[in-house]
């Protein structure tokens, strides 16, 4: 290949092998190899011996203005409606000035958030708003107002769990009004003895005695227990046990739904006539429902034996006592033939108490029975204003069978015994 010959003086310089047209000349780096230009990437230089061209770099796209997506999305939610019209403004402004993308979500934005706003004043103009807002400010206040420990739970409270189910560890319930429908009713409560935790199972045979007791006190007349509500209780955890709490809170709940007005029916709801006939029901009651486990008399004659005479007892000292009380002259044709049955019911239990065999004792048991005959206590419960019909549970009928080893059943049947909670709470 010929080399050109070199220009003539004042003539440009003729291109060299591996030089382009009208471009400059490259830098040289040490050595005498073309270098690159200041800025330029490295995929300008000399791919392979080949020629070496300085390409500029690809512009990019500018950003999408974050005013403008703030705008849309406060637009869309509408839960501040001015906010969005605000940001859709400054987006608009921003865009302008600065060359930024999201116009269309700006003004989007502006749209929704203006509709949201004129909404918002129709709706403050005709009050609507207004008493939204305080229908959701009292809901809240009144959750958080009657939210109530169950380690500050108090006789008379009315309550609902959390998901309506009773049977579960729980830290919280609700305390709602007792003429409405409620999970349970709190009767009382006890303390515990003894500084180490007693276990679940001490503990629960602690509940079924006591609480049975302080149930009664509370629900007086146990004929007017709705059907269906029995008694329950919360125990202490081992952890609650621990930070002090030794209490157990004796409730009444429904087995199969809600409760629906208070069953309370106390000293503080009676009158001296219906109180003076009600605890001798009740003691009779409590004293029958203590009978032996065992299911016959003859598997444990000395035993029932025993139960016999403190029926006897307990009878003999509330017929003196309804004897002993002031009668309005309205009252005593109705009340005294009760008195007379338990007189009776008395003497047959203390032959029951000395019986000689089974077959004995259910003579006697079986005439104590038709001696305290069901009919007798409604005619009386009537003339008194008290509830006349007897729960289901209640297994008397006007005459005794004659073959049991005692008439009325107790107070109805002990809620669960409470198990251990966690992190302070209580179970029922």
């Amino acid at each position: 290949m010929e080399i050109p010959p070199p220009p003539a003086p004042g003539q440009p310089q003729q291109p060299q092998p591996g030089q382009g047209y009208g471009w400059p000349t490259p830098p040289q780096m040490p050595g005498g190899q073309p270098g690159m230009y200041p800025g330029q990437p490295m995929s300008g230089g000399p791919m392979n011996g080949g020629p070496w061209y300085p390409y500029p770099a690809a512009p990019s796209q500018p950003p999408v203005s974050g005013l403008a997506v703030g705008s849309l999305v406060t637009g869309i939610l509408c839960c501040i409606p001015p906010l969005g019209l605000i940001l859709g403004g400054f987006a608009l402004g921003q865009i302008k000035k600065k060359g930024l993308r999201g116009k269309g979500m700006a003004v989007a934005g502006v749209v929704l958030s203006s509709l949201s706003t004129i909404a918002l004043v129709v709706s403050i103009a005709t009050g609507g708003l207004g008493d939204s807002w305080r229908d959701f400010k009292d809901g809240w206040n009144e959750g958080v107002r009657n939210a109530r420990s169950t380690l500050d739970l108090r006789k008379g409270d009315c309550f609902d769990v959390p998901g309506g189910k009773l049977e579960r560890e729980v830290v919280s319930v609700r305390i709602v009004p007792c003429s409405g429908k409620h999970d349970a009713e709190v009767a009382g409560s006890f303390r515990l003895t003894g500084t180490m935790y007693p276990g679940e199972s001490a503990i629960a045979r602690q509940a079924d005695t006591q609480c049975s007791v302080i149930e009664q006190s509370y629900a007086m007349d146990r004929w007017k227990v709705p059907a269906g509500a029995g008694p329950y209780y919360y125990t202490p955890s081992s952890q609650s046990w621990g930070r002090g709490d030794h209490t157990v809170s004796c409730a009444f709940a429904s087995e199969g739904g809600k409760l629906e007005g208070s069953v309370r029916n106390d000293a503080g709801t009676l009158d001296p006539d219906q109180l003076a006939f009600l605890r001798a029901v009740n003691d009779v009651d409590r004293v029958m429902a203590q009978a032996p486990d065992a299911d016959r008399v003859e598997d444990d004659l000395p035993a029932f034996q025993k139960w016999a005479g403190e029926v006897s007892g307990t009878m003999g000292a509330q017929a003196d006592l309804l004897t002993g009380h002031s009668w309005p002259s309205r009252l005593s044709p109705s009340v005294q033939p009760y008195i007379d049955g338990m007189r009776t019911a008395e003497r047959e239990w203390e032959k029951a108490a000395s019986a000689r065999d089974a077959d004995s004792f259910y003579l006697h048991s079986g005439a104590a029975d038709r001696a305290m005959r069901q009919s007798i206590e409604i005619s009386a419960r009537g003339a008194l204003g008290l509830a006349t019909i007897p729960p289901s549970t209640d297994d008397r009928s006007g005459g005794g069978t004659g073959g049991g080893a005692g008439g009325s059943g107790g107070p109805g049947g002990s809620g669960s015994a409470g198990g251990s909670g966690s992190d302070g709470s209580k179970s029922v």
